[in-house]
């Protein structure tokens, strides 16, 4: 075998190895970006899990949530800031998420049920006060997003929010 042979016989398995290297390394971004993919749903869903915990067991915030979703006018000043402080963290935490899903991070299956739950909460007569009043602390698409598709939205009849059960 001459020279010219073995130098072509050697850019073929070099070229093999390229390919495989390719192969191989789509393979671990692909698995790298589900894993990314499975620990944000993780994350948003914990922090959602830890803001309605917090309202379970806080009979403080339990009690503005109820006042809120009959008639936010009877909250004291401190339900009030209760309320806000609790309603402005869950906001942000669905704006997490939104965002999240905007950039393709979080599975819109995912995303659909959080909208349904987000509809049903913004429809309770103290969000109806508070998101005016609020919502300039959240991103303009975020903004736009809840104008346009959540607090028009209509609850799921039959279901019984905070305050009406």
């Amino acid at each position: 075998m001459n020279w010219e042979a073995m130098g072509a016989v050697g850019e073929v398995v070099g070229a093999i190895g390229v390919i495989a290297t390719l192969g191989y390394l789509a393979v671990q971004i692909r698995q790298n970006t589900n894993a990314v993919k499975l620990g944000t749903a993780h994350e948003v869903a914990e922090e959602l899990r830890g803001m309605f915990a917090l309202a379970a067991s806080n009979q403080g915030i339990l009690d503005s949530l109820i006042v809120a979703a009959r008639e936010p006018g009877e909250l004291s000043g401190a339900e009030k800031a209760q309320y806000y402080n609790f309603t402005s963290n869950l906001i942000l935490a669905y704006q997490n998420a939104y965002l999240q899903m905007e950039k393709g991070v979080l599975e819109k299956e995912l995303w659909e049920g959080m909208t349904r739950m987000l509809i049903d909460y913004t429809n309770v007569p103290g969000f109806k006060e508070y998101w005016p009043n609020r919502k300039h602390w959240t991103s303009n698409s975020f903004q736009q997003f809840m104008d346009t598709e959540i607090v028009p939205g209509t609850p799921k009849e039959g279901v019984s929010m905070v305050g009406r059960y």
